[in-house]
């Protein structure tokens, strides 16, 4: 399932306004109206024979191209490739105990957003771990422009093959990776193997799924994925940790907050971009990008992925 940008006629054509509010609006998609006025995005001029399937831009064997990755800065500010940004961030480690002689885990660095936020906030030392050759370059650089290379490790390896050291860590951090994680008891014994004894702390973020389910909605969303999706559910993610000495002393169901944060992004960007000219392949990344976010967003309000 796809979204084509249309060649220019010679009276303009379709513009991408008239294109994305009719892809948003469309039933094959089960996506309902967003929240948002369509006055909150306008036309963006996109180069001609831009006719190839937004689906194409999946299909690149480099998944995060330079368009990509601008278009990520954009949406969730630069370093991150998930909503949220530097306050969620905080929030989401706030009780962790950081402090400058302590040092943060963490797995699926992206492009540093985390790591920067973290260290600029807490002064602590983070050593992370990102397979993504990409994300990797870029994690580095951004933490050498924010001046904190000396305080962040990147390591560009499989978390789950790399060799890490125990009782080491005083928390972890894991947002939206596990659930592309085909051994995930592996990775939460390890990441559990590293912390400290006594108080330390284990934050996961990540899709969960009810079991046996299987609706329109998620499967459209798993369709879109540029890697396969291995579902878990808040029962099994439970009694790994418990198996492995963790207590869920917190566990929340942020479906509706996560969306809310998805499409007043895309609001935003949209505003901000309108009137401007782009390239094909910015235009072609545009939407595959927004046809990705939208049908999480209806996923998650299907409540059949959490």
């Amino acid at each position: 399932m796809g979204l084509s940008l249309s060649k220019k006629s010679a009276g303009g054509g379709a513009s991408f306004k008239d294109q994305f509010s009719a892809w948003w609006h469309g039933t094959e998609l089960r996506v309902t109206e967003p929240d948002f006025d369509e006055d909150d995005y306008e036309e963006v001029e996109v180069g001609e024979d831009s006719a190839n399937d937004a689906e194409v831009a999946a299909e690149s064997p480099e998944s995060w191209s330079e368009a990509k990755c601008e278009i990520a800065k954009g949406l969730w500010t630069p370093g991150f490739i998930s909503p949220g940004g530097l306050d969620y961030v905080e929030e989401l480690v706030a009780g962790c105990s950081l402090s400058s002689d302590e040092t943060l885990l963490e797995v699926g660095v992206g492009m540093g957003g985390n790591a920067t936020t973290i260290v600029g906030k807490f002064r602590n030392y983070i050593t992370g771990y990102e397979d993504d050759k990409n994300f990797a370059a870029e994690a580095k650089k951004t933490t050498f422009e924010f001046d904190i290379d000396s305080k962040v490790k990147i390591v560009g390896e499989p978390f789950d093959l790399a060799k890490v050291k125990t009782n080491y860590f005083r928390a972890a951090l894991m947002r939206e990776v596990l659930y592309t994680m085909d051994d995930k008891e592996t990775v939460i014994a390890k990441m559990c193997d590293s912390l400290k004894d006594g108080e330390a702390y284990l934050v996961v973020t990540d899709f969960l799924f009810d079991d046996g389910v299987e609706s329109d909605e998620l499967t459209a969303w798993k369709d879109v994925q540029p890697n396969p999706v291995y579902p878990w559910t808040a029962q099994q993610l439970q009694k790994c940790l418990e198996s492995n000495g963790v207590l869920a002393r917190i566990t929340e169901d942020e479906s509706a907050r996560y969306s809310e944060m998805i499409r007043g992004s895309w609001a935003r960007y949209l505003n901000e971009i309108k009137g401007q000219s782009v390239s094909e392949a910015f235009g072609q990344w545009l939407v595959y990008e927004a046809q990705y976010w939208l049908l999480l967003t209806a996923a998650l309000d299907s409540d059949d992925l959490k």
